[in-house]
């Protein structure tokens, strides 16, 4: 594979085992054609597969592969990659239908503040309103992560924490 298409495919794996070709294509710096060149090439490789060609889905043949392709990615480069497909998915997606799941871990692995605060709050109120409580903690934990010790965020976010029951092990996760 060429380094464009190298860049694509860890492109991919930033986004995760499964992804979406328009949300690669809004991810990278590539037209549709390039991109749909690059998955080719993976498939080819046995790297990815598709159920079908021309299909909107793949996912990695591994789950393996993909952590090694995405273990190549330097920390500046991964959340650059994050902060792209974050961008993308509020760009691309319906304001009913939004993923505030996806978009709570992509904001939080860019390190945005501002957004993954915002996103893993939203996340964590929607898992503590389905009695997820294991997941509100993760995005609990997550968005106090992100905030300053003394601000209101942190404060409200302990708050919810101790309403699950554990204040302390959501810090970090």
């Amino acid at each position: 594979m060429d380094r464009a298409q190298r860049s694509v495919v860890m492109c991919a794996s930033v986004i995760g085992h499964r992804f979406d070709v328009a949300l690669l294509v809004a991810a990278v710096a590539c037209t549709e054609e390039e991109v749909r060149l690059a998955l080719d090439r993976a498939c080819t490789l046995d790297l990815i597969v598709t159920d079908q060609p021309g299909q909107q889905q793949y996912s990695f043949r591994h789950a393996l592969t993909r952590d090694v392709i995405y273990a190549e990615l330097i920390t500046a480069r991964t959340r650059q990659l994050h902060r792209r497909i974050a961008r993308a998915l509020e760009r691309i997606t319906a304001s009913d239908a939004v993923p505030i799941e996806d978009l709570a871990y992509h904001s939080w692995a860019a390190g945005d503040v501002r957004r993954g605060l915002r996103y893993n709050e939203l996340a964590g109120d929607r898992a503590a309103g389905v009695h997820a409580k294991d997941d509100a903690r993760t995005y609990y934990g997550r968005a106090r992560g992100l905030s300053q010790v003394d601000s209101h965020a942190y404060a409200r976010l302990t708050e919810k924490l101790t309403a699950l029951g554990e204040a302390e092990s959501g810090a970090g996760r």
